[in-house]
């Protein structure tokens, strides 16, 4: 469709025109969700931080160089949260013990409480392909949605998993 829409305009321009799109990309960034868990709130005299289960080797752009992913609460429509329209600022940070472990810095969220769910958008081209196991943390499953049907296509990594080829 994009390329519908530039390649006759580019035709009447010129006819030395060269171009170039990366379908992977366009086709796959948007289509990854991560899924998170908050595990803590925490509050400090200056901040408001919502501690989850993710961290910077599920999703590393945040930490290399501050990419911006939407941030959506996951929560039924008829939950009594869902109609307060209130905000806050807040840090969405993962558990790893490193001061480029966060997700969102000075992010307007709704409020946030222990157990809700996050999805972090954009996150399919970059997600699992660059996740990595820092810090001995084990590699997130991942599930394909297609309509109203999930199937598990990678099953979450263990410890066992981890330790497995290790050498005594």
């Amino acid at each position: 469709m994009v390329l519908a829409a530039i390649i006759p305009t580019q035709r009447a321009n010129s006819d030395h025109v060269r171009i170039l799109v990366e379908p992977g990309r366009f086709l796959v960034g948007n289509g990854g969700v991560l899924l998170t868990r908050v595990r803590y709130i925490k509050k400090t005299g200056a901040k408001k931080f919502a501690i989850v289960d993710a961290g910077m080797n599920d999703l590393i752009r945040p930490a290399l160089y501050q990419s911006y992913h939407e941030i959506v609460p996951v929560e039924e429509a008829s939950t009594s949260r869902s109609k307060n329209k209130s905000t806050e600022k807040i840090d969405i940070v993962g558990p790893v013990c490193e001061s480029g472990d966060f997700f969102a810095l000075d992010r307007e969220m709704p409020e946030l409480h222990e157990g809700d769910l996050l999805a972090i958008m954009s996150a399919g081209a970059y997600g699992f392909v660059m996740a990595s196991n820092y810090n001995s943390r084990p590699l997130p499953a991942e599930a394909l949605v297609r309509g109203d049907k999930v199937a598990l296509i990678r099953k979450r990594q263990t410890w066992e998993d981890l330790v497995r080829d290790e050498a005594e």
